[in-house]
């Protein structure tokens, strides 16, 4: 496989999980490479980056590539 087509398996991963935990509007924890945790609900997301709702109403804009990891709140 060429890094192209690696690149776009990804996408399409993330893309899934994205539309998922934004859909179904579950609170989530998204931490960036700097290791700050954020947490809330998905409002929105484009190739670049992701909008996050919090529970005290502020929204967060955190770009795609400081993204470490995020985690479904349960």
């Amino acid at each position: 496989m060429t890094n192209n087509e690696n690149e776009k398996k990804n996408e399409l991963g993330q893309e899934s999980q994205l539309y998922d935990l934004r859909k179904k509007q579950l609170e989530c924890t998204i931490i960036t490479t700097n290791g700050v945790p954020v947490k809330g609900v998905i409002e929105a997301y484009d190739r670049f980056v992701v909008l996050v709702r919090t529970s005290a109403g502020k929204q967060s804009l955190i770009y795609k590539h400081a993204i470490s990891t995020i985690l479904a709140n349960k």
